[in-house]
């Protein structure tokens, strides 16, 4: 934060370095506190640097026209056994479709400020923030979607009748999914190895060189389809209309920056990761017909009535029930992101991926969320 409040400081040297006259006395103990900020960011970056590997860029400022693509999915199922004549299954898979975006940054030394806007249909907004020094990288990630047509599959049995299903299902009030993902790097061999010179190109990575990294990620997740429309998809869940799991992982693992020629850079990072902390808490909802009597006691016949009869659908009301919290479940998992750049004098181009999975399960539920980004910029120094 105090990175960010300089470069702030900074982006208004140029006003105060034209203020009028009147503010003369003033002027340069605040110019003097000014450039001490710019020579602190200045430095700060290169500070311990081996020049032969890590080059600063002369030319400070940087605009960039960005680019991403985007998906994000959530694949659960739930389960529910009585005996071998009573059980099922359903999986169902949402997603905020295949979203792409286009913008503009501006910043100094890698820290600034951008826009941009969505290109295509994906139903879903993504607020993201990054931070990065001479060893060690920060990023925030907090992405909202919203999945109206989720996939559906699974298998019902009942006493003799047995019965698979595979459908789209159109819901009147969406599934909502929330995550929040943070995680942070730290670069042994930050002397010779620039994460900066990879993700936003504020050092210029001369020879190739690979670090040690040690890293912390932290994810938590938030999938709701509790609205009173959707009872049917919760009663095809065992009852489940809400979902939240959190992780925390620790690890450690190996990245390396790669110079196969003059202004060509190729990094790739891969850090399996111990899930220390692991833990789900499921919804469970009743689902009652206007009279009170659960759905899953009525008959074949009942339950057909209830769907040809658009009053009584209707009526139908969900009453949240319980949470089911598990304990906490020791894991693993891993992180990975690719980086290509090239370099020209004042010009840069960046190609960006990553990539992430979590997973979490209790006795009766289970699920997987994906995420990959690819970036692209193109950026002038000047």
């Amino acid at each position: 934060m105090r990175k960010i409040v300089c470069v702030l400081l900074v982006m208004l040297m140029p006003a105060v370095a034209f203020a009028g006259d009147g503010e003369g006395k003033q002027r340069p103990w605040l110019l003097k506190g000014l450039y001490w900020v710019k020579t602190l960011i200045d430095s700060s970056a290169v500070a311990g640097k081996d020049r032969s590997y890590i080059e600063q860029p002369k030319k400070p400022w940087a605009v960039e026209l960005r680019s991403e693509a985007t998906q994000t999915s959530m694949k659960a199922t739930s389960s529910w056994y009585l005996d071998e004549e009573y059980n099922g299954s359903t999986t169902s898979r949402t997603d905020n479709g295949f979203s792409t975006s286009i913008g503009a940054w501006l910043g100094y030394r890698g820290y600034g400020f951008g826009l941009s806007k969505e290109l295509t249909g994906g139903d879903g907004s993504t607020i993201s923030f990054g931070a990065m020094g001479g060893s060690f990288g920060i990023n925030l990630r907090i992405n909202f979607y919203r999945s109206s047509q989720p996939e559906l599959q699974g298998y019902h049995k009942a006493g003799d009748r047995a019965q698979q299903f595979q459908e789209t299902l159109d819901m009147d009030d969406p599934i909502h999914v929330r995550s929040l993902f943070l995680d942070g790097y730290y670069f042994f061999n930050g002397k010779r190895f620039s994460y900066a010179a990879a993700y936003d190109q504020s050092l210029i990575q001369r020879r190739s060189a690979g670090s040690l990294v040690a890293g912390l990620m932290y994810f938590h997740s938030k999938m709701a389809y509790d609205d009173q429309s959707n009872w049917p998809l919760i009663l095809l869940t065992n009852d489940e209309g809400r979902v939240t799991f959190t992780q925390a992982n620790i690890g450690a693992g190996y990245a390396y920056n790669w110079v196969p020629a003059k202004g060509w850079l190729v990094s790739g990072m891969v850090m399996p990761m111990l899930t220390f902390y692991n833990r789900m808490n499921s919804y469970t909802y009743d689902i009652l017909t206007q009279d009170g009597r659960d759905l899953f006691h009525l008959s074949d016949e009942e339950y057909e009535r209830l769907y040809e009869d658009e009053e009584a659908y209707r009526s139908v009301v969900v009453k949240e029930h319980g949470m089911n919290s598990t304990r906490n479940k020791v894991g693993w998992n891993f992180d990975a992101r690719l980086s290509v750049v090239y370099n020209w004098k004042r010009t840069y181009l960046r190609v960006y991926g990553h990539y992430n999975r979590f997973r979490y399960d209790n006795d009766e539920s289970a699920g997987r969320l994906t995420e990959w980004h690819i970036y692209a910029s193109l950026g002038y120094r000047f």
